[in-house]
């Protein structure tokens, strides 16, 4: 038999609104529509599903399409979630944020209190996002289909799992593990939280599942769905957060040595809103302007609070920049000391034109034109080339020093920061043989920073490296700042909503 992929526009009525349980391991269902990226959906989900819901081949399109849509919760979405940021970037030594009415600046300043709400919401949209990849390995086995388009749909939905749960265990380290749809709030009181141990051995299985039965590419309307690549690529990132090296090098090498994917010659290029899902992009979460509600507000979320001039001369319209994630002098500091010649500045700082004393520097990486405010086109880079070539030399390294392998994955992102040919050997920029382990250690951490800058990796680089305590000390000594971490602040704090909901679950040490 043939499936068929539909293209309609579709959505469920159901009938239960989930409470505070619900929303912790995810009783909630989803609506789900397309448009021109068509695994968006319109409709924010409140409801618990149905089971005459699930009957035949659209109904679990549409539900892999409501998983899908759960990852703008994930990386950020006006009226939801912040995103991903304020866990990856703000308490980093690369960003701070200029709003604190919001809370944001507990990130920043590691004073956080467990009812922050940006920890509530991403609780809620992990749990959310679970639920939905569980209704549909639960439901799609009685309908209809081809073996190797369920599987496909199976592949689709435990890669958003697996990633969903990768950032939950980073972000609260053991997490509850919920495995099977859960068809009543009383049976979410049963969930208390799993070692993260157990949690990366489901992400592993899933994973492996995924890259067994993802297509190679995907094309036209799928283009964005998860790739075979890309679950490679964060099973890769998986075993060395893991510091399972040698694994993790043998599952990186395919893709850091093959041609699926590759290094844009131009840096700026990768980020432009004219060219995604380009070569050196694995996997994205996928917004689209429009007044859909399916926009991505990163524009004006990390952008200056310009005078209407201002950002009419940068957007082509007036809007005011809400600087929640801004980029600190210190990362400034070291580009400039990476020297002029490193054109990833460009794209990844700036200072407002004709800048005011106090002026703060902001990305170039989400530059948009936006329809509103929150209403632009940019995605969210989750996996691209560099950071795979990166992980790959990073997890030789660690596994058995320098070798040549290791050196020319590096030295490619190095010649692309100075625009030079990534294939061709420059003695002038590339790291020689005599690299020694902690050199090669030192470059990767200095390479990760500048190149993926914003992109949320700084701080679960420094955390699954060891060096978040140091480094982010000596940055607050740096810049006269008081503010000492040790061990606990490594984790954030579980919700204390989640707590008095789901009194199983224990608080995280050093939180109330």
């Amino acid at each position: 038999m043939t499936d068929v992929f539909p293209t309609m526009t579709f959505s469920y009525k159901n009938i239960l609104t989930g409470t505070s349980a619900a929303a912790l391991l995810g009783l909630l269902a989803f609506s789900t529509s397309s448009c021109d990226k068509q695994f968006l959906e319109l409709n924010d989900p409140t409801r618990l599903p149905t089971t005459e819901g699930y009957t035949d081949s659209l109904s679990i399109f549409n539900g892999v399409t409501a998983a899908y849509s759960s990852l703008q919760d994930f990386y950020g979405r006006s009226g939801g979630s912040r995103g991903w940021f304020v866990f990856a970037e703000i308490p980093s030594d690369n960003s701070f944020t200029v709003t604190s009415g919001e809370r944001l600046n507990e990130f920043n300043d590691f004073t956080l209190i467990s009812d922050n709400q940006h920890v509530q919401s991403y609780w809620q949209s992990t749990y959310r996002a679970i639920a939905r990849c569980n209704i549909v390995l639960s439901r799609a086995g009685a309908i209809k289909l081809t073996a190797a388009t369920r599987n496909r749909y199976y592949g689709e939905v435990r890669f958003i799992r697996a990633l969903a749960y990768f950032n939950a265990v980073r972000i609260w380290g053991d997490v509850p593990l919920v495995t099977q749809e859960i068809e009543s709030i009383p049976d979410a009181y049963q969930f208390g939280r799993r070692p993260a141990a157990e949690v990366y051995a489901q992400i592993e299985q899933d994973l492996a599942f995924a890259e067994a039965n993802l297509p190679v590419t995907q094309t036209g309307t799928s283009l964005g769905r998860a790739t075979k690549g890309a679950a490679t690529a964060l099973l890769g990132k998986v075993l060395l957060t893991q510091k399972k090296y040698q694994q993790a090098a043998d599952k990186l090498q395919a893709l850091a040595t093959g041609t699926t994917y590759s290094l844009l010659p131009v840096y700026a290029n990768i980020f432009a809103t004219s060219n995604e899902m380009n070569n050196e992009i694995i996997f994205a979460a996928r917004y689209t302007k429009g007044a859909l509600g399916l926009g991505s507000a990163f524009t004006t979320w990390f952008m200056p609070a310009y005078s209407s001039a201002q950002s009419t001369a940068l957007l082509g319209a007036a809007f005011t920049g809400q600087q929640f994630n801004t980029v600190d002098t210190d990362l400034v500091a070291a580009f400039t000391a990476s020297g002029t010649t490193d054109v990833r500045a460009a794209t990844s700082y700036t200072l407002p034109s004709n800048p005011a004393a106090n002026a703060q520097y902001y990305t170039k990486k989400y530059i948009d034109t936006p329809t509103s405010a929150t209403d632009a086109e940019n995605d969210w880079i989750v996996l691209r080339h560099a950071d795979v070539l990166l992980m790959y030399a990073e997890a030789v390294n660690e596994a058995s020093g320098p070798n040549t392998s290791a050196l020319t994955a590096v030295n490619q992102v190095i010649r692309r920061s100075r625009n030079l040919p990534v294939n061709t050997p420059n003695a002038n920029v590339d790291l020689p043989a005599s690299t020694t382990t902690q050199a090669l250690r030192t470059r990767i951490e200095l390479e990760r920073r500048l190149e993926l800058s914003f992109e949320g990796h700084r701080w679960f680089d420094l955390v699954r490296t060891d060096r978040a305590i140091p480094v982010m000390n000596a940055f607050f000594t740096r810049t006269g700042s008081a503010t000492r971490i040790d061990q606990n602040d490594l984790l954030f704090p579980i919700p204390v909503q989640e707590i008095q909901t789901n009194p199983i679950l224990t608080q995280n040490p050093g939180y109330n």
